[in-house]
């Protein structure tokens, strides 16, 4: 039995022998791949950012559009009266004119007096 555990002796040894320490390498990146990762994150930086400033714009231009869509219905307004006030003849016509002496260009009639309420009620 001496020679069987001798054998196996050797073949532990040899076993031995055979086994080298192994020290663990860093694995290399390829510069590729950073330079890949880099210009990824440049992009998605890049659209977000252009994202954000067309939001930011297309929320400005939806409020000039809101603003001048009130303009417009204030003109299309004004509009209608002077299509109006076009076809007033005789009466209807002195009474606009009155009106707008009176109201707009602070005009009085012969022999009116103007009252002033200077308490404000």
């Amino acid at each position: 039995m001496k020679k069987e555990e001798t054998k196996k002796e050797k073949v532990a040894e040899e076993k031995k022998n055979d086994l080298k320490e192994v020290t663990p390498q860093k694995k290399k990146r390829n510069k590729k791949f950073i330079l890949l990762y880099i210009a990824i994150a440049a992009f998605v930086v890049y659209a977000s950012f252009t994202i954000i400033n067309q939001s930011i714009e297309i929320s400005d231009k939806k409020a000039e559009l809101e603003s001048i869509n009130k303009q417009l219905e204030i003109v299309e307004i004004k509009s209608e009266d002077l299509k109006e006030i076009k076809n007033y003849k005789g009466k209807d016509l002195s009474e606009y004119i009155e009106n707008i002496a009176r109201e707009d260009l602070d005009y009085i009639k012969n022999g009116e007096r103007i009252f002033v309420n200077v308490a404000g009620d």
